[in-house]
């Protein structure tokens, strides 16, 4: 059975208590639909026009309004963890094993104030980073958000506390590239009998005794595409949201529709 983002979203929403009584018929100040609000804010996602320019039959204050009553209220966390748990459930708890890709983009950043960082790499701009955790399927695990200055690592022992929450009973194997090289993540990795191909450096006493698949390390192409798909979406591609918050609603709500593009293949 295909699923909609409309409904899925439209479900959360009408489930949350601070705004269930807000889209109710009988409700005196319900001017626009549920369905209308949420066509216009998916639109406003992938054509990365500013509020301002909106030409629409709803204000841009009132749907900005709408849109920042949603953050609030964690509705694209929670349906982003509804996708989430639907994909486990019914088709990675199925299999035996999880291959498990880990990598970073660079967000610029235009208007953002908070979790900015200048990244030597990217012109010493001020930038944001969005670490990614998904399957051999695409699909995102874990989403985590931080200053562009950061290093992968520092945030690499989350990734895979979150793997083994998610996926407890499910032989695991993380493949990354040399940036998450360090004696700690293969330590980590180890203790949680983890199996991994994170190339090392050349330098590193391990250099000479790592051996791995080189095909399967190409696979990680996988996690590139994914943020090829995430970039599509122009109000993801640069920051001009003012706070985190705001940005990362709309980088949650752009992963839940790659999720369900990825569910509704394995429904057909």
């Amino acid at each position: 059975m295909q699923i909609d983002l409309v409904s899925e979203l439209k479900c959360v929403i009408l489930n949350t208590t601070s705004l269930k009584n807000t889209f109710t018929k009988n409700h005196p100040n319900t001017k626009f639909s549920l369905d209308f609000i949420i066509n216009e804010l998916l639109y406003f996602l992938k054509s990365g026009i500013s509020w301002r320019h909106l030409r629409s039959q709803i204000s841009y204050k009132t749907l900005h309004y709408y849109y920042i009553k949603f953050v609030k209220a964690n509705v694209f966390v929670n349906l982003f963890q509804k996708i989430r748990r639907k994909y486990i459930t019914n088709y990675i708890n199925k299999s035996d094993n999880a291959t498990l890709y880990i990598d970073s983009t660079i967000i610029y950043n235009k208007c953002g104030i908070n979790k900015l960082g200048r990244n030597k790499f990217y012109k010493n701009k001020r930038t944001t980073k969005i670490s990614l955790m998904t399957d051999f399927n695409g699909f995102p695990l874990s989403i985590l958000f931080m200053k562009g200055n950061y290093h992968d690592t520092s945030v690499f022992n989350n990734h895979i506390h979150d793997a083994t929450v998610l996926l407890p009973n499910i032989r695991k194997k993380v493949i990354a590239d040399k940036g998450y090289t360090s004696n700690a993540n293969y330590k980590l990795l180890n203790d949680n009998n983890i199996a991994h191909i994170i190339p090392p450096r050349k330098n590193m006493k391990i250099a000479k005794t790592y051996i791995y698949d080189k095909k399967e390390y190409k696979q990680r192409i996988m996690i590139e595409q994914i943020f090829g798909r995430l970039k599509s979406y122009k109000r993801i591609n640069l920051r001009y949201d003012k706070l985190l918050r705001n940005f990362k609603g709309f980088s949650l709500l752009a992963f839940s529709i790659i999720g369900i593009n990825i569910l509704n293949k394995f429904c057909n």
